[in-house]
């Protein structure tokens, strides 16, 4: 990794997707979507499934100067597992929330690894600060889970060069 180029957040996320038991055991999709007002178009694609893992390919962020003097982007990744469920049983979202929970853990489990081999490619999650928020019992037809926010840090170059400007 270096400063010019960005880490592909979007790429590790599918790879998370495609090596964790419990996402495949229960057929969770991928996907990306620009934005939460962008979440109904992406489960419109996958009509026939029941579970998905979205990852948002938008992101908020800043540009900050670190102690060092380097200056690092900070941007807030989004990403949604959600799952189908039954609307009249209450014990089919229980387990369809409860499943979602269970791949958060996990994914968790996975990016505090992660971390420790991200930074020393000057990437750094914020493991020790994840934001997640549930989603209601009557979300999107039938459909329930979490999503959370975690922040990566990385290194900007923001070198001046004289040829860029007029």
């Amino acid at each position: 990794m270096n400063a010019k180029q960005l880490f592909d957040y979007i790429a590790y996320f599918q790879d998370l997707h495609e090596h964790n038991v419990l996402a495949q055991a229960k057929s969770f999709q991928f996907c990306t979507c620009s934005g939460p007002s962008q979440l109904q178009g992406a489960l419109e694609q996958f009509r026939t499934a029941n579970a998905f893992f979205i990852v948002d390919d938008t992101c908020d962020g800043r540009i900050t100067r670190q102690r060092n003097g380097g200056y690092f982007n900070a941007r807030v990744l989004m990403v949604y597992l959600l799952h189908r469920y039954n609307l009249k049983s209450m014990d089919s979202y229980q387990t369809a929330l409860n499943t979602c929970r269970a791949l958060l853990q996990q994914l968790m489990s996975r990016m505090i690894i992660d971390d420790d081999a991200l930074s020393n490619e000057m990437v750094y999650l914020r493991t020790d600060s994840l934001r997640t928020n549930e989603i209601g019992q009557y979300f999107l037809n039938g459909c329930t889970g979490l999503y959370f926010r975690v922040e990566v840090n990385e290194p900007v170059d923001l070198t001046y060069d004289a040829a860029q400007w007029t």
